[in-house]
């Protein structure tokens, strides 16, 4: 017969038992902790401060001119040096001295003043994405001066673009970084925890008792389950206040709905360290099972260092088999767009029916003599 009791006496038992354990103590509530300012302070995908090179062969007015409105806004580009060969040059970024370098022909306002002329970029490519970037910056500076250049001389340009972005208007990696970094850590921290509950009985042998006793297995898995989520909610709000109070992630819709999605996602994250328990048979295996089953999914297949749209199809098919794909996308819809509940129940729906089938499998996995 159900029993709640029974239920509260297992949860009683797991927290007096963290509670005595100082480096378990220390490493549960620790670890998310600094995972969090780790990844949230160092986790850093804009492209700023880049050292460039200049060769300059024109030596002219309007070479210095091109160099100057690159580099006068001071936070993506400045040069470190002036080069008088290509050879010096050539050096510089072998070495990484530099990562970009301008490289001006000797008629080169000549060609300008004729109504085109031409300049050089060269990239460090050992880096793509950084590459990219750059290349993207310096057309970017220089199409607007283009704009600017014809405006003057009378040429009407027939379209033009008005660029206006929505929901993070600024364009502050870090808000995002910071934003996918809480769904990383609550993927991995309450499932790494969870995990050990159950696979240390096995290991002490204690878990005969449990078999013996008169306590069900859903009572026992309850209780396992519920010990893991009340833990976790204390890492959830410790990371959410770092997330609103440290990081300064402004919040645009509700933090009712944040905190409800919060709570559903650390419950799912919680019945699948559980299952891991269930699964393993070693503490040892269990936790570095967890580990690469919860840290490679969460950063390579949600979103969050890459979009989901920019993989290829296995991808994203492997993607909407994990559940912090929902819970990243629940979370940029809540803090970034203050999307209505009735756009996040799907979402929400989905991680209920994760949740229900791994407590489902944690109930016909765990064998135990009932009475």
């Amino acid at each position: 017969m159900f029993s709640l009791k029974r239920i509260l006496s297992v949860v009683k038992k797991e927290i007096k038992e963290l509670l005595r354990d100082r480096i378990s103590l220390i490493t549960v509530f620790a670890v998310p902790l600094s995972m969090m300012l780790v990844f949230g302070y160092g986790l850093k995908l804009e492209i700023k401060h880049v050292p460039l090179g200049v060769l300059d062969f024109s030596k002219s007015y309007l070479s210095r001119e091109v160099v100057s409105k690159l580099t006068s806004n001071g936070e993506y580009f400045y040069v470190k040096h002036y080069f008088s060969s290509e050879r010096e040059l050539d050096r510089a970024l072998t070495f990484g001295d530099v990562r970009g370098a301008l490289v001006f022909p000797f008629n080169f306002e000549k060609e300008f003043k004729k109504g085109h002329a031409a300049f050089q970029l060269l990239v460090d490519g050992t880096f793509p994405y950084r590459a990219e970037v750059i290349k993207n910056y310096v057309n970017a500076i220089v199409s607007l001066e283009n704009l600017k250049i014809a405006k003057r001389r009378g040429v009407e340009l027939p379209v033009s673009v008005e660029p206006r972005y929505w929901f993070n208007e600024s364009l502050n990696q870090d808000y995002v970084v910071a934003v996918g970094t809480l769904a990383v850590v609550l993927a991995i921290a309450p499932a790494v925890f969870s995990a050990l509950l159950i696979v240390k009985e096995k290991e002490s042998g204690s878990i005969y008792n449990v078999y013996v006793s008169s306590i069900g297995k859903f009572e026992y898995l309850t209780g396992k389950l519920l010990s893991g989520f009340i833990v976790s909610i204390f890492n959830l709000a410790v990371l959410l206040s770092i997330l609103l109070f440290l990081f300064q992630v402004p919040l645009k819709g509700s933090l009712l709905l944040l905190v409800f999605s919060s709570l559903m996602f650390t419950a799912v994250s919680t019945a699948f360290g559980l299952l891991l328990s269930v699964f393993f048979s070693s503490q040892a295996a269990a936790f570095i099972g967890t580990v690469i089953l919860t840290v490679v999914p969460s950063i390579l297949y949600t979103g969050y260092l890459t979009p989901i749209s920019s993989m290829g199809r296995e991808a994203l098919i492997v993607s909407h088999l994990i559940p912090t794909f929902y819970y990243m996308r629940l979370l940029k819809n809540i803090y970034f767009k203050a999307a209505p509940f009735s756009y996040l129940v799907p979402d929400l729906l989905t991680l209920l029916a994760f949740f229900t089938l791994l407590f489902g499998l944690n109930y016909l996995l765990f064998k135990k003599r009932e009475r």
